[in-house]
């Protein structure tokens, strides 16, 4: 009797954490499309390890910031290297990062229970953007000032919060050095802390709440060791890759930042031309409402998935049709901001 109980006690204990992180896996994460999203967290650590090392020669003042990131890219042992690796895989990973979301919409893997896995990725998702525009700002040549410049503009003529923001992050009307100090602080101390903590996050959410079922899946391999040699090997294939990309692409420094001579290429970073050219092109509050809409609209697509399904709308179809206009309308505003 005592043995029974025992064991009635040991099935009625709720799992803990790990026991969901480590439980197995559907063969279907086996798949190069089921990996993009350990990708992303694989070149996280490549962006904390390098950035951590460009830190100790990185001087973040209006006086010495360009001179130090001068002194990384010529003088220091392997500095280049270290600076290629930092910049290619803040790239890569918002690269993969959108690749992933596609995947997920496409599939519609955000279906109950996986609608906070897909707003936590969300956040991710504009969190490392942010981080992607503070690093490429703290270069202060003088195409990341004008960029840093075009950017905060952007966020200036938000309705409401846009001039609070603004102030916020310049530290007054103008870009200047309060500017650059605050970005830095952003990028070395605030950004990374939230971002490691909403990886972390989702990852346990996503362990936690379970895969999607996809068809044709039906086995399953175990997280430990299987799935993790697998991503290991996909971790040095991927380090691999940028080892090239950064020896084919070395990083190159412009003049320095000149607040007298605007930059003959005053674009944004690539991934934010796609907006940078929506403003441009459109009327001011038209522009910003339509991209606060669609921000909105990102983050609680699940819901109104399920709502429309209720309603009997075909979303595999409707899901298919969104994507291609919305990635369609991306490539083209890129391009037409390559034109300008």
């Amino acid at each position: 009797m005592a043995t029974q109980a025992t064991e009635t006690e040991q099935a009625g204990k709720s799992k803990s954490w790990i026991d969901y992180i480590q439980k197995d896996l559907p063969e279907h994460l086996e798949w190069w499309p089921y990996t993009l999203g350990a990708i992303p967290l694989t070149l996280f650590g490549i962006l904390v390890a390098t950035g951590l090392l460009l830190t100790f020669y990185y001087v973040p003042s209006p006086e010495k910031a360009y001179e130090s990131v001068e002194q990384i890219t010529n003088e220091v042992y392997l500095g280049w290297f270290v600076r290629g690796l930092h910049k290619t895989s803040v790239d890569l990973m918002i690269l993969f990062l959108l690749f992933h979301v596609i995947r997920v919409f496409m599939t519609r893997a955000y279906r109950s229970p996986g609608e906070l896995k897909w707003v936590s990725g969300s956040i991710v998702l504009f969190v490392t953007f942010a981080m992607g525009f503070t690093g490429y700002s703290l270069v202060y040549d003088n195409v990341s000032y004008w960029g840093m410049t075009v950017v905060t503009n952007m966020i200036g003529t938000l309705p409401v919060v846009g001039t609070p923001l603004l102030y916020l992050l310049r530290g007054g009307e103008e870009v200047s050095g309060i500017t650059l100090l605050r970005l830095y602080d952003l990028h070395t101390k605030l950004l990374p802390v939230l971002l490691g903590g909403l990886v972390m996050g989702h990852v346990v959410m996503v362990r936690m709440l379970g895969f999607t079922d996809v068809e044709g899946s039906r086995e399953f391999h175990p997280f430990y060791p299987e799935h993790t040699l697998k991503m290991g090997a996909v971790a040095i294939g991927l380090l691999v890759l940028i080892v090239d990309l950064v020896m084919i692409f070395p990083p190159v420094l412009g003049p320095p930042a000149n607040p007298q001579e605007v930059a003959s290429d005053v674009s944004p970073p690539w991934y934010f031309s796609a907006p940078f050219m929506w403003i441009t092109l459109l009327p001011g509050p038209v522009a910003l409402w339509s991209l606060l809409g669609g921000a909105g609209l990102f983050v609680l697509y699940p819901f109104v998935d399920r709502e429309l399904s209720r309603r009997g709308l075909p979303m595999a179809v409707v899901n298919a049709l969104v994507a291609t206009i919305a990635v369609g309308a991306v490539v083209i505003l890129m391009y037409l901001d390559t034109q300008m």
